[in-house]
């Protein structure tokens, strides 16, 4: 009986041990099979470069502002560098030096924000950017070149007297032709032939005889004294001594044309007494034509 029991638990005790060997294999089976877990791994954050960040402000309107409004530093305000733009304004783009500067630094691809990024659409617009600021800097120089002589025109107007009166010239010119027709009726007056070469006496040359006819064309035109009108031949290339003879030959009556000077200075602005006749005496005319004429008009 003891035999048979211990018999019999010898078997149970051995069939466990076979249970528990075959468990473990089946389990290490299952560990094999099963996918082992990923571990976490935290990537540490790639800094980006500076230049991969975008610029934000355009070539195009940088360039425009600059060309522009470039004396007013409105450029450098839209580029965000508002201390320089300030200054800038101040000064008129220092005299026209600075906005040069900075628009050929932006034409060139120099110029860069507060934040030292390129601008945008320098590549594509760059081309017809050097070709508009050239035309225009070439525009005002011609402009500016056209103004001074307009302005040096204007301040010495007896260039505009003689250019005016060379259209009326001819006409006048025509007084010899008059002269065939007095001649003509020496029956009537015979005073007339002996009158006719006192006006043009045959002893005159010819650059004396134009130097007459251009005396009366000035005379005709506005009042002279008598050394004005000698240093107007003299302007048109007259010799002093035919100048002088001309002024001599005609007559004048200088007190009236002081008189008519006078008037014509009035007539533009506004004089003293003292200072209308420091003006005449200026134009050549002496100093009692000068208190003549400023006596003529009421002052």
């Amino acid at each position: 009986m003891a035999a048979g029991s211990y018999g019999s638990y010898g078997n149970s005790t051995e069939g466990a041990q076979e249970q528990a060997a075959s468990d473990m294999v089946t389990a290490q089976g299952a560990s094999e099979n099963a996918t082992p877990p990923v571990p976490h791994v935290q990537v540490p954050p790639i800094d980006q470069p500076q230049n991969s960040i975008k610029p934000q402000k355009d070539f195009l309107v940088a360039w425009l502002l600059s060309l522009f409004l470039g004396v007013f530093g409105v450029d450098r305000f839209y580029l965000g560098k508002i201390g320089t733009g300030i200054l800038k304004l101040i000064t008129f783009g220092g005299a026209g030096i600075w906005w040069l500067i900075d628009l050929i630094m932006i034409l060139a691809g120099k110029m860069r924000d507060k934040n030292g990024n390129e601008l945008t659409g320098y590549e594509d617009k760059k081309k017809i950017a050097w070709i508009v600021s050239g035309a225009v800097l070439v525009l005002s120089l011609i402009i500016n070149i056209t103004s001074r002589g307009a302005t040096s025109t204007v301040s010495n107007p007896q260039p505009a007297i003689e250019k005016s009166k060379e259209a009326t010239s001819p006409a006048v010119k025509q007084k010899p032709a008059e002269q065939p027709s007095t001649a003509k009726k020496p029956a009537v007056k015979e005073d007339k032939p002996a009158e006719v070469p006192t006006k043009v006496e045959p002893s005159m040359t010819v650059s004396q005889e134009q130097a007459v006819s251009k005396a009366e064309d000035y005379l005709d035109y506005t009042s002279f004294s008598r050394s004005g009108l000698i240093k107007q031949l003299e302007f048109d290339d007259f010799t002093t001594a035919d100048a002088t003879f001309a002024v001599d030959h005609i007559t004048v009556d200088w007190n009236e044309q002081a008189a008519k000077k006078a008037k014509d200075y009035l007539d533009y602005t506004s004089f003293s007494r003292g200072g209308l006749i420091k003006q005449l005496e200026f134009d050549g005319f002496t100093a009692a034509q000068a208190a003549h004429g400023v006596d003529s008009v009421g002052l």
